[in-house]
């Protein structure tokens, strides 16, 4: 473009009205030059305020990431979203490295509401999506789920799934609108992350073992996400082998509900989090029967399981329960909620979790190995002695003492005749000390060793509480 410094005494531009030059720009503008808007507006003092005080020249942002530093990029984002106010504005990403796609993103999601379509374009696919729903009025909007992909750009060569590159979604009224983003990416982002995610919840999942999260990785992600409350990690069960550092500790203050599924790296993701909200933990499908690397760092507990009791999944087994160990060590949640399906803990580490969690309320387990020493931890103790409540005047308690809701799936190492006493001996303890914070529910269901005898032993004392299948 050849440059006029004299532009004002050149007639035919001086004698155009704003409206027709800003239509002229407006058509420069489509061809798809980021910096167009840029470039016009050092022709001269007139186009340059013209075009600084026409949000609709900035209404297109074409974001290309070739070669560019994110600081570039979210520079230019927010000049573009800030001189394009109050109008929507449209994002057009034209993407050569797909990691990142979430990074550039992040730096649109705090005017979300004004985000009317967004175009990726990537090794020449394109995807687009439309967020005209979300332009809706509302006095209040709230970011609410980001779900992750982690896999290949349009990975379906039949095209099925391109809706998971890059998709908004919302819900609620005109007086709530909750936001939620879905996202396909081959890594998470980390270092180039500087602008907050602002979700309430986050789901992760893995899709293939070349695009697996290594924890230090998924910490410093989270480190972004300070709003969350609902964390949601879907694995593969890929061993990330002997961390050579230790991963950075990382706070949500707010997160209430854990779920990690299929993953090998749950102790070094449980022994850096700090989750003093945490109401609800949810381990799935975490043992496995092949050796895992050891822990980067000895520590008090790795010793071996004094009771020596039979697991398929001893690695899995010690990591699951030193995990929890440092989680609630570091965090002291009030836990009212543990469900561990398929993923189990030595004995030594079910009596040291048992002993700090005076708040749950619930316990569900599937698939343990548990045996009666662990059933045994259900018995009431004694605690001291004199003017107590026990037949010999000791003073007794319980370990998990609000518990009122036990679920055990499959657990086929236990006797029935264990769990029958112990479960008596509690209830009749329970039932007179505490009578509000008693077992108000058991199911035992596919227990091998739990024989209908042993059902109808129980029920005497359960009654209705009991549900055997």
């Amino acid at each position: 473009m050849i440059v006029n410094k004299d532009i004002h005494s050149f007639s035919p531009f001086t004698s155009l009205p704003p409206e027709l030059l800003i239509e002229i720009f407006l058509t420069c503008s489509l061809t798809g030059d980021w910096h167009i808007p840029l470039t016009l507006s050092k022709v001269c003092c007139l186009w340059r305020d013209l075009i600084i005080s026409s949000p609709c020249m900035w209404q297109i942002i074409v974001v290309l990431d070739s070669r560019r530093t994110m600081s570039s990029i979210r520079t230019q984002a927010e000049l573009w979203v800030a001189r394009s106010s109050p109008l929507p504005f449209n994002v057009v990403l034209k993407l050569t490295d797909f990691e990142r796609l979430l990074p550039i993103m992040s730096c649109f999601l705090p005017n979300l509401a004004r985000l009317m379509r967004c175009t990726v374009t990537y090794d020449g696919r394109t995807h687009e999506t439309s967020l005209s729903d979300l332009t809706l009025s509302s006095p209040r909007r709230i970011m609410h789920h980001l779900d992750i992909l982690l896999k290949s750009p349009f990975g379906d060569v039949s095209g099925e799934d391109e809706d998971d590159i890059v998709i908004f979604f919302s819900c609620g009224s005109t007086t709530y609108r909750h936001i939620s983003m879905k996202v396909a990416t081959t890594k998470l982002p980390h270092a180039e992350m500087v602008n907050p995610l602002l979700f309430t919840s986050l789901d992760i999942s893995e899709t293939a073992f070349e695009h697996s999260v290594r924890s230090p990785d998924l910490l410093r992600f989270l480190a972004h996400c300070p709003n969350l409350e609902h964390l949601y990690f879907h694995g593969l069960c890929n061993d990330e082998g002997t961390l050579v550092a230790p991963p950075p500790a990382i706070a949500l203050p707010r997160l209430h509900t854990l779920l990690l599924e299929e993953i090998c790296n749950q102790r070094s993701i449980l022994s850096h989090l700090f989750l003093p909200a945490l109401r609800e933990l949810h381990l799935r499908h975490i043992n496995v029967d092949y050796p895992l690397e050891p822990y980067y760092v000895p520590e008090e507990g790795d010793s071996d399981d004094e009771s020596h009791d039979f697991s398929q999944s001893p690695h899995s087994d010690l990591h699951t329960g030193m995990g929890l160990r440092k989680l609630l060590s570091r965090s002291r949640p009030p836990l009212e909620v543990l469900d561990m399906d398929l993923s189990d803990m030595r004995t030594k580490d079910f009596r040291w979790v048992f002993d700090k969690l005076p708040d749950l309320k619930q316990f569900s387990i599937v698939g343990s190995d548990m045996s009666d020493s662990v059933v045994a931890l259900f018995v009431p103790f004694v605690v001291g002695d004199g003017n107590g409540d026990g037949q010999d005047g000791e003073r007794m308690g319980v370990r998990l003492p609000q518990l009122s809701v036990l679920k055990m799936y499959s657990c086929q190492q236990l006797s029935g005749d264990a769990l029958v006493k112990a479960l008596r001996a509690r209830v009749h303890y329970t039932d007179h000390a505490t009578p509000d914070a008693t077992l108000a529910t058991v199911v035992i269901s596919n227990c091998n060793d739990f024989t209908a005898g042993n059902a109808q032993e129980l029920s005497w004392d359960l009654h209705d509480r009991l549900h055997v299948s």
